[in-house]
């Protein structure tokens, strides 16, 4: 009995000695899943940071996009308001060479529109303006139009005082540094009519001295040669003369004549 008591004392006291590093190894694995634990929350802890950095740069992108859709805006501006000045300039250009013509072959022409153009103006300024010479260009253009139908019915019937015969018999013409002597030149016009005649030196060869000179014989009776009156014609007046002194057609030399000139009856 007593060894059977012995025996089973030695047999607890073995299972209790094999039990204590299980115990102890679960400990362990209790003490190291935690700092794993740990280590994945941080990880989730420290991920939600990158979204600020994430949402500054999609804002500085905006930014520099907007920018630059801003800058292409203006330049698309500056470029639109350079095509409608340039659009500007050119019927200034008709309408000013129509309100010469038109007041030149008839004595009078109506003003034209007050418009001054430049850079600064607004794109509403530009195409007022624009449409304003527009009307005039078309106005003055319907008005020549007329003027011309009025030249062709005097030319087939002629009433008094509606031709006149025009003998150039001096023309001296100093231009870029050099002087010559145009040779003499007649002929007729008929009232309102314009025409440009070629001034040489030497009417029998072709030759690079050579001007033009503009004459019109107006609907007010008025001689015109290049775009000044020299003489008021008395239609009842057979003959005069009349001297002039003008600026070529490029403002850069000048032209000194003496012409003749005589109504004629038909």
């Amino acid at each position: 009995m007593s060894t059977f008591r012995t025996g089973l004392l030695l047999a607890t006291l073995f299972l209790s000695a094999c039990s204590m590093p299980i115990f102890k190894d679960l400990q362990n694995s209790k003490i190291e899943t935690t700092p794993a634990q740990n280590t994945v929350n941080t990880e989730q802890e420290a991920a939600p940071s990158k979204t600020p950095a994430g949402e500054t740069a999609t804002v500085e992108t905006s930014v520099i996009t907007e920018t630059s859709n801003n800058n292409a805006a203006k330049a698309n501006i500056t470029k639109s308001n350079a095509d409608l000045v340039e659009q500007l300039n050119a019927q200034k250009k008709l309408a000013n060479a129509n309100l010469t013509e038109l007041k030149n072959r008839t004595g009078n022409a109506p003003d034209l529109p007050k418009i001054v153009a430049n850079d600064k103006m607004s794109e509403k300024e530009l195409n007022t303006g624009i449409q304003l010479l527009r009307s005039y260009v078309s106005k003055t253009n319907t008005a020549l139009a007329m003027l011309n139908s009025r030249v062709s019915d005097r030319e087939k019937v002629a009433m008094n005082g509606d031709l006149i015969r025009i003998f150039l018999t001096e023309a001296t013409i100093t231009h870029d540094k050099a002087t010559f002597k145009a040779q003499p030149l007649v002929g007729q016009w008929v009232r309102g009519e314009s025409r440009v005649i070629r001034l040489k030196d030497n009417i029998l060869f072709e030759n690079p001295k050579s001007e033009d000179l503009h004459i019109t014989f107006s609907e007010t009776y008025q001689l015109v040669v290049n775009g000044q009156v020299i003489s008021t014609v008395n239609p009842k007046r057979e003959k005069n003369n009349a001297s002039f002194n003008v600026i070529t057609s490029d403002n850069h030399g000048t032209i000194v004549g003496k012409l003749d000139y005589r109504m004629v009856d038909k």
